[in-house]
């Protein structure tokens, strides 16, 4: 079978108001019942064609159908654009700037579905709704190195603004709370570690293969990999708070109190939490623990201060 037949064929249904099995058949040097075992494949494949019988009759395709963003590759789309670039000078209707402004939208939008998973039932976007781009340069490399099985070279920063030069061997990609991490085998550390996106600096892909072993990143999604302690959190709150506690708790995490509301949830410690806390502002109040409640009360004094 020969697609490029078929894609042709396509083509010219079209661009044509109307065309016959006749003049398909002599324009792509075929026979008629080649010619309407190719339509009935274009058919199946979801295209409108419809079959005019009659002396004026023939093939036609509805003006509304419109071929989907998918039917061109990024590397097609960008070969008709150097071909239009090239025939510029022949041309002095503006079309072809036209055209060129449609193909880098196409382009753009197909690289922008390659950081959107997309099922019937679910989608993830990878970007963000301030920043739709972030973290695409580094998931592009990554997904280089994973395909390819190369050992990465990066810098990190932890938690404690300390950094070091890494290179590990990528395997996953983890979406989790929000965050997106790197799980892999680091040489440095001669383990499994996940690694925050956000933190890895100076990513480049070394030519160094490897070979990947028997991890789990499901167990290590399940371990405390930050080392922080486990507090018991009870909070008090405005009905102005309750959407995004919700979204953050859980339904069955809050407690109606009549005018305010209060939430109780068991959560890892540390700075995370404290910014979390922070971001609701005077909407919400740390009832407990005692020590998380003063951590609290000290970022807040030290944030007034820079204003004073």
């Amino acid at each position: 079978m020969q697609f490029s037949v078929i894609l042709g064929m396509l083509l010219t249904i079209l661009n044509s108001r109307k065309v016959t099995r006749t003049q398909l058949a002599e324009k792509f040097e075929l026979d008629k019942r080649t010619v309407s075992r190719y339509i009935e494949i274009l058919a199946t494949a979801g295209v409108p064609i419809e079959s005019i019988s009659g002396k004026s009759g023939g093939l036609r395709i509805p003006d509304d159908y419109r071929l989907d963003n998918s039917f061109f590759s990024k590397e097609e789309l960008s070969r008709l654009s150097v071909c239009l670039n090239a025939m510029q000078s022949s041309f002095d209707d503006g079309l072809n700037s036209l055209l060129l402004d449609k193909f880098a939208n196409m382009a753009k939008n197909k690289e922008d579905e390659k950081y959107l998973l997309k099922t019937d039932s679910l989608i993830i976007d990878i970007g963000t709704w301030t920043n739709p781009r972030q973290y695409r340069a580094k998931i592009e490399i990554i997904n280089k190195a994973m395909h390819d099985e190369l050992t990465l070279k990066l810098e990190y920063v932890d938690r404690n603004n300390l950094a070091s030069v890494r290179k590990l061997d990528p395997y996953t990609l983890v979406l989790k709370e929000g965050a997106w991490y790197l799980y892999g085998w680091c040489l440095l550390r001669r383990d499994f570690r996940l690694l925050k996106l956000s933190r890895i600096r100076g990513l480049d892909i070394t030519p160094n293969r490897y070979t990947r072993r028997a991890g789990d990143v499901y167990g290590k999604l399940n371990e405390d990999f930050e080392d922080k302690e486990l507090v018991d959190l009870e909070i008090e709150f405005f009905s102005t708070a309750y959407p995004d506690i919700e979204e953050w708790l859980g339904r069955d995490a809050i407690i109606d109190r009549g005018q305010k509301y209060r939430a109780a949830a068991t959560l890892y410690g540390g700075n995370v939490l404290i910014n979390k806390l922070l971001s609701f502002g005077s909407a919400v109040k740390v009832l407990s623990p005692s020590a998380l409640k003063e951590e609290i009360a000290t970022e807040c004094r030290r944030i007034a201060d820079n204003y004073l």
